[in-house]
């Protein structure tokens, strides 16, 4: 497994397992990526440094950065805007970018920008890093992040095919003028970024997806239907991290039906390089990796 994504509910500890788990990673050798999509990022606290939106070296093969996701989207909604000046008229493009500024507050624009972002790092990261590791927004974000590239993809092949016929009416009427059509070249590169990220995101063999939870009722609940909704849209949730754990992990993996690994419960927080890559090295250890 190359990339693994952590879900969970908000604050059962989602940025300790990713930080830990990436420390295991980097000192058994792997040279690994630290992403954080959770808009109330903590991953410089947690590993106390300061990580911030551009990628910075931790430690020896240990690499973050946090996704400002508020810049994330105001890049994608440029590269909408560049792209609507390749095929619309300066008049109507005017048009265009007020409703390109209204769309940074209309639901959905911080999912796409945030997939467009898991896009870029996969596209960028996968053959320079062995492991990436990303540590998300709560349950509710991830399950609409992951349901949306199969959405997406309905949606550019029903457009791909409607500009399609458009074309072919142009032609019979004897209008179309160019054997290139901008649209339709925008449209279908899209729907290839799209296609590489469900093919990333659903590949058993590339990534894993694991939910993180403590043994308490409510988040053990929120964990269970977190998983039914991923494995729904087609994520197939090989990994429960327990965390906060003093009971035998082996009757949560009748309840979750599911490989479970903890973190036990410390006295104090496990903060910084040292006490994180210790918790980091006993999940690896359960998870039958060799160090």
């Amino acid at each position: 497994m190359k990339v693994f994504f952590f879900s969970g509910k908000g604050g059962v500890g989602k940025t300790t397992v990713s930080s830990a788990l990436s420390l295991g990673f980097a000192s058994s050798g792997y040279k690994t990526l630290l992403v954080s999509l959770d808009p109330a990022h903590s991953l410089s606290l947690a590993l106390k440094k300061e990580i911030g939106g551009n990628v910075k070296k931790v430690c020896d093969n240990l690499y973050a950065i946090e996704v400002d996701v508020e810049r994330e989207m105001k890049n994608y909604l440029k590269r909408v805007e560049k792209e609507a000046e390749k095929i619309v008229s300066p008049v109507i493009l005017e048009e265009i970018k007020e409703e390109i500024k209204l769309a940074f507050y209309s639901p959905g624009s911080f999912e796409l920008a945030i997939l467009d972002s898991i896009y870029r790092i996969l596209k960028e990261n996968l053959k320079s890093f062995d492991r990436i590791v990303f540590d998300t927004a709560p349950s509710g974000y991830t399950v609409r992040l992951i349901a949306l590239p199969e959405l997406l993809l309905k949606w550019l092949e029903r457009l791909i095919n409607l500009r399609e016929e458009a074309l072919r009416y142009e032609e019979m009427a004897g209008l179309r003028k160019e054997e290139e059509d901008p649209v339709l070249e925008i449209l279908k590169r899209r729907k290839e970024q799209v296609l590489f990220l469900r093919e990333k995101l659903l590949d058993e063999k590339i990534t894993t997806f694991g939910v993180v939870t403590t043994p308490d009722s409510m988040p053990i609940e929120i964990a269970r239907r977190t998983i039914k909704e991923l494995e729904t849209s087609g994520v197939n949730v090989k990994l429960v991290v327990l965390n906060r754990c003093q009971k035998n992990c082996k009757e949560f993996e009748k309840i979750f039906g599911k490989k479970v690994v903890t973190v036990e419960l410390f006295k104090k927080e496990p903060v910084g390089i040292e006490p994180l890559k210790k918790v980091g090295n006993s999940l690896l250890s359960q998870l039958n990796y060799s160090q």
